[in-house]
């Protein structure tokens, strides 16, 4: 990038975002054109596709290029719509720097592999260790037990700066460390390992070993359950382990890490204590704490030299056939065989630039940068009418992998197959069976759900102390493991709101006051069978779900009902008048959300759409903003201290449906709503045939909708076959 020169680069844009906008106008007909037979737009990749697509074509499985994009817009409920997803010179601007970094992530300089680094990083050698174990928010561990032969037990300031212990010899510490604290909503306390920066993008294996403890003023005691720790890559959550008492842990993690990335350890289950900030700092506390031995650190590791991506920029050989090569990867990246005029056209481009003085790799990353930024990759469809078999191909690697067709895929529809029913349905197993398919997971519950939007608030402290990073990474987990549990074992779709089982780790027990009836031990996610009675079988009994139609302080049954409406039961509510203002619990308490609804629905312009909104919020207003179970309001009372809490009103979770059925309580409810199937199985295909397809299903849609339930009938509506039958249907394999 740097070697280009000013022209070339200006140029080379300005072509590229012509093709770009005059891709995305031929699919947006003006009012003087006839309307297109196509039901669905050529729509561009999101973002997410995107990086996806660049991992998967260059082999790079960490690649993080997401966030050097812009944002994308959304229509009909997910960001994949076409008429929300538009070109811009920024755009371009940004896809083409984001494809710069993935080439050049991609290009191996050297003939033969680095020597893979091997470290042991002590946590007594980073340098923000040393600051907490000098202010007392973390302490010495030796043997078990505290080391005062090290420093003894920090009671208050120490008299001089870290670099006097560092002068003494304190430093580095060769043992364990102990850690009382993890990073608050309103602080900056990170413990990263900065003596290690990750010097080549790559795989390596990292080894951690941990343990937790109970501290009393400078005795270690045995908890009653594991804490739980994280590793992060900057701000990439690498994972979540278990940390025993008393036990030492050695967990090892294959992890992509990118160059220049640091890592960080998280005390992710201890609460966030401030121990610097109290009267006799470490001497004096009492809380849990989490040991810290080591953590080893390899790689980076390879499987081939030079890996696949450089061999697909580059060729297998050290003077490669330039025709030959881009031929190979403009048919991969274009999901299609390239035409010999393409192929012609960007071996034009490298010659240009040989001419020019580029040496050959870079002529080459040239062509292929331009390439990556062209209409052929990041746009998705056909022509109008039924896909033919590379159309059909990309469209389900996009649905299935958030990516492009793999080998079997393009070998299928080279031999003009996947078109045929069984083969068809057979590579959905295949896709859904494979390790990409959390991203359909991740991506499809992210839009449809709105769970990207799970830290958009941050839960009012005053409220709800409990609340941490890692019980909202345990939300998150919970809400994707539970419909990964659903998909795979075909379960009916009246499982999505009444299910006998929860998908749960040690942390998120305790929230729901499972860990009372089953000890729930640990960090890992697990299918636990539900007591009788127990309102979180399904997503309107999960935290995720609850949290993200809250704002973070208080519920509002209008979101939560209008939510319910049109996420699940297909029956979304016309948006409200602009001049219409929100209605928001009286966090005082002095007047109830249904007293405040009742005056607001008094207008009869109001009262049409509530009648249909309000009584499923209702139903929810048991559960509080971050998806606890409460009886009755916390209130912040006016005649109380600051930050004090008191309970308020009584829930009343009693509502009648627009159809006339009534329920008196939250489980009631639920039953009703699982009562309907077909109506649950309804609402969940449209929604996969949006995300699929990138269209919103029309009133010329219903009769094909209908067939795709009416197919899955016959197995209780299951969620798998849904999936099959959507890819199995008219709406699409066509255009």
């Amino acid at each position: 990038m740097a070697g280009w020169h000013t022209s070339t680069r200006a140029g080379l844009l300005c072509a590229i975002i012509a093709a770009a906008i005059s891709c995305s106008a031929a699919d947006d007909p003006g009012p003087d054109t006839p309307p297109s037979e196509a039901r669905a737009a050529k729509r561009r990749l999101t973002r997410r596709e995107y990086e996806h697509s660049l991992r998967d074509l260059l082999d790079l499985p960490g690649l993080a290029v997401c966030d050097m994009l812009p944002e994308d817009g959304r229509a009909h409920g997910f960001d994949r719509a076409a008429d929300a997803l538009d070109v811009s010179p920024v755009h371009v601007a940004a896809w083409h720097a984001a494809a710069g970094t993935a080439l050049l992530a991609a290009t191996c300089r050297d003939a033969s592999p680095p020597r893979p680094v091997s470290e042991r990083l002590l946590p007594g050698a980073q340098e923000f260790f040393k600051l907490a174990l000098l202010e007392g928010d973390a302490v010495f561990l030796r043997d078990s037990r505290y080391d005062a032969a090290a420093l003894p037990i920090v009671s208050g300031p120490l008299p001089h700066k870290l670099k006097h212990y560092e002068g003494l010899g304190l430093f580095p510490y060769p043992h364990s460390v102990g850690v009382f604290r993890r990073q608050g909503p309103t602080d900056h306390f990170a413990l990263f390992f900065t003596s290690f920066t990750v010097p080549q993008s790559g795989r390596y294996r990292l080894k951690l070993s941990v343990w937790s403890f109970g501290w009393n003023k400078g005795t270690l005691q045995p908890l009653p359950a594991p804490e739980a720790v994280t590793l992060h890559a900057n701000d990439r959550l690498l994972g979540t382990f278990d940390a025993p008492s008393l036990a030492p842990q050695t967990h090892t993690l294959d992890a992509w890490l990118n160059a220049g990335e640091q890592i960080l350890f998280t005390a992710a289950s201890i609460p966030p204590a401030r121990v610097y900030e109290r009267p006799g700092r470490a001497a004096e506390y009492v809380g849990p704490g989490v040991a810290l031995d080591h953590l080893d650190v390899e790689g980076p590791l390879f499987d081939s030299w030079p890996p696949a991506g450089h061999r697909l920029l580059y060729g297998p050989t050290p003077r490669p056939d330039v025709k030959q090569v881009l031929a190979t990867f403009l048919s991969q990246a274009f999901r299609r065989p390239a035409t010999a005029a393409e192929i012609a056209g960007y071996t034009a481009l490298v010659n240009r630039r040989l001419k020019a003085g580029d040496p050959p790799d870079r002529a080459l990353r040239t062509a292929e940068q331009a390439a990556l930024c062209a209409p052929e990759f990041l746009y998705l469809g056909g022509p109008p009418g039924p896909l033919d078999d590379w159309h059909l191909a990309a469209r389900l690697a996009s649905f299935l992998w958030d990516s492009l067709p793999d080998e079997e895929l393009r070998t299928l529809a080279r031999r003009g197959k996947l078109r045929e029913p069984a083969v068809l349905g057979a590579q959905v197993e295949r896709l859904l069976a494979d390790a990409k398919a959390t991203r359909f997971v991740e991506h499809f519950l992210d839009e449809w759900l709105d769970l990207r939007e799970i830290d958009v608030t941050t839960p009012d402290a005053t409220l709800y102390p409990d609340y941490s990073p890692s019980l909202g990474d345990a939300m998150l987990a919970e809400t994707r493991a539970f419909f990964g549990a659903l998909l795979a074992r075909d379960l009916p779709a009246a499982t999505l709101v009444d299910a006998d089982f929860a998908m749960v780790n040690q942390r998120l027990a305790a929230h729901y006051g499972l860990s009372a009836s089953q000890p729930i031990h640990g960090a890992a996610i697990r299918r636990v069978v539900l007591p009788a009675g127990s309102p979180r079988g399904g997503l309107l009994g999960q935290a995720s779900v609850l949290k993200v139609t809250s704002n973070g302080t208080v519920t509002s049954p209008v979101k939560r009902g209008a939510w319910v409406l049109r996420e699940l039961l297909d029956d979304p509510p016309e948006p409200p008048p602009p001049d219409i203002p929100a209605v928001d619990a009286d966090v005082r308490g002095a007047v109830s959300i249904r007293e405040q609804l009742a005056l607001h629905t008094a207008d009869a312009a109001c009262s049409a759409c509530h009648t249909a909104i309000d009584p499923p919020g209702f139903a929810l207003e048991h559960f509080d903003a971050i998806g606890g179970w409460r009886d009755r309001y916390q209130i912040l009372p006016t005649d109380a201290p600051a930050g004090a809490v008191a309970d308020g009103r009584a829930i009343d979770a009693a509502g009648l449906l627009a159809d006339g059925r009534s329920f008196a309580t939250f489980a009631e409810f639920r039953r009703l709503v699982a009562a309907e199937p077909r109506r649950l199985a309804r609402g969940l295909a449209r929604q996969l045939v949006v995300y699929a397809t990138g269209a919103p299903v029309t009133a010329a849609d219903r009769a094909e909708l209908e067939a795709i339930v009416d197919r899955a009938a016959p197995h209780d509506y299951g969620v798998r076959t849904l999936v099959q039958e959507v890819v199995a249907s008219r709406l699409f394999r066509e255009q």
